[in-house]
């Protein structure tokens, strides 16, 4: 193949419209040089020095800055569990989970058949592409919304849709890393539902079928691969933003610098552990605890030197849901910051646009 020039119209139609994603980019082009269609404008950039990637001691003995904790929930009866996570998702919005039950070598198998669908020959991920998949309940894409933002984001990734009132959902699934991801969902769903149940808790509310269906009434899991970049202080690996769902369970690699939480106007690192899956508050929560729980934005960065796969797995609602602050929240007089939304509305704002930060939950936000 001929040697492309790298205008934004050349990267555009090759990249999207030609379907080939910024993996096809990166293994057919080698660029050398970041193409201009992914710098990103310099206000939507997360610069170094806005970087919290190691915790460093005050005179005084204290922090600089928290960190994000890591509890342990082999014990999920024992109070201190229960404390820690509510804590975390009343501060910082993100924390990490160890001893869960999954074991060290079933994430591995997630990581290698993820990175195994990602290795495919291009002509069989078109076959995902989204707007003409194979599957009605998995599809292929590239960046987040590229036919709406000005700048691309340096990432591909292929989304599944958890439909168990269709039969065989998975069939059309890519044979190379179907069975990992239906496993970890199968893995994925009882420790989500332990940790709203605690949040659910938290809030004196009850975890019934109801509410069951209100937070976990639809899980999603995304698989997100991130090349190598030639520069990476130019690029975004995903923009700034929040996630709309209820919950997130997140398994990373073991790439340092690549996750960033919002803490005031800098970013605290998420950093990889060893057996870890990374939670994170998602916009539906901070609605229905009207504001005690926080949905925090965050950011991955681009890597020069190496590749980045990760598995985001979603709990949310049901489409037809509608979302407002639980009645439990406002039963001593509390006003309601939020007003009430139907689930599918507040996504179609949401994906209609690049990512926003949190544009979309204050889209819903009383003046």
């Amino acid at each position: 193949m001929a040697q492309m020039i790298l205008t934004d119209v050349a990267v555009t139609d090759f990249v999207v419209n030609q379907r080939n994603g910024v993996k096809g980019l990166v293994d057919v082009m080698s660029p050398k040089t970041l193409p201009s269609r992914y710098i990103q404008l310099p206000e939507k950039r997360v610069t170094t020095e806005k970087l919290i990637i190691d915790v460093t001691a005050t005179g005084k003995g204290g922090l600089t800055s928290p960190v994000i904790p890591v509890i342990d929930v082999s014990d999920w009866q024992n109070p201190n569990v229960a404390e820690k996570i509510c804590e975390a998702a009343e501060t910082l919005g993100f924390f990490q989970i160890v001893n869960h039950g999954v074991s060290v070598d079933e994430l591995n198998d997630l990581r290698a058949a993820g990175r195994g669908f990602f290795d495919l020959p291009a002509e069989e991920k078109k076959r995902y592409w989204k707007g003409s998949s194979v599957s009605d309940t998995a599809w292929y894409m590239t960046s987040f919304n590229p036919y709406e933002e000005a700048k691309l984001e340096w990432r591909d990734f292929i989304k599944f849709e958890y439909r168990p009132d269709q039969v065989d959902f998975t069939a059309s699934w890519p044979s190379v890393c179907r069975d990992e991801v239906v496993n970890h969902s199968h893995r994925m769903k009882p420790i989500g539902k332990k940790i709203l149940e605690i949040l659910m808790n938290n809030l004196n509310a009850s975890m019934d079928y109801s509410k069951e269906q209100t937070l976990m009434g639809t899980l999603r899991m995304n698989l997100n691969f991130y090349p190598q970049c030639p520069e990476p202080k130019l690029a975004v690996g995903t923009g700034r933003h929040s996630d709309i769902n209820t919950l997130t369970l997140l398994l990373q690699d073991d790439i340092i610098g690549s996750l960033y939480a919002r803490y005031g106007d800098k970013w605290l690192h998420v950093p990889p552990v060893m057996g870890a899956i990374v939670v994170n508050i998602g916009d539906i929560l901070q609605i229905l605890s009207n504001d005690l729980y926080k949905s925090v934005e965050h950011v991955v960065m681009a890597n020069r030197f190496l590749s980045r796969i990760s598995f985001a797995f979603y709990c949310g609602p049901n489409n037809d849901s509608l979302i407002k602050p639980l009645d439990e929240v406002l039963e001593n007089g509390e006003k309601p910051l939020y007003k009430s939304t139907v689930y599918s509305d507040y996504m179609k704002y949401f994906f209609e646009r690049p990512h926003t930060g949190k544009k979309t939950i204050e889209w819903i936000k009383f003046p």
